[in-house]
């Protein structure tokens, strides 16, 4: 018995990274989405992917709150029209409940890409562990471009 639970704890703590990972539409997330966080200098900290119908910027809330102000902003096709133009959807990829990434290594930032799912974000980030060092992951995220659809993927 005391194997299995042991065997458990072991799983769970190698999915806590992938599973802290959540996905926030813009008008939801007023505290990270306005474009004075995105992070200086502008062109280091943004990048474009998909013929440049999808942008990623790196936000920083400045600093607030002080163990986690790093967030990625995804901007994609949202799959629909508006008067016959395409129109963008908005996301915020963050930690568990809005909160931020310690850090998130904007430079490594990777996509590739599926005909059948869409374009696949990776990225390395470090979640705030109350004053001991970080836990390191790496995000998946899937855009959709056909449905405008963002998720984490594990």
């Amino acid at each position: 018995m005391r194997r299995l639970v042991l065997g458990l704890l072991a799983l769970l703590a190698m999915a806590a990274p992938a599973a802290a990972v959540s996905v926030t539409d813009c008008p939801d997330d007023e505290a990270t989405a306005g474009a004075r966080n995105v992070a200086e200098p502008w062109e280091k900290n943004t990048k474009t992917f998909s013929n440049g119908n999808v942008r990623v910027a790196l936000l920083d809330t400045g600093g607030e709150p002080v163990c986690c102000s790093m967030h990625l902003l995804v901007l994609n096709p949202g799959g629909g029209s508006e008067g016959g133009d395409e129109y963008r959807e908005c996301h915020i990829i963050n930690d568990h409940e809005a909160m931020g990434f310690v850090s998130i290594d904007f430079a490594k930032v990777a996509a590739s890409y599926d005909p059948k799912k869409g374009l696949l974000l990776t990225f390395p980030y470090e979640l705030y562990n109350d004053g001991n060092p970080g836990k390191k992951g790496i995000a998946k995220v899937r855009v959709n471009s056909k449905t405008g659809a963002v998720t984490v993927e594990k």
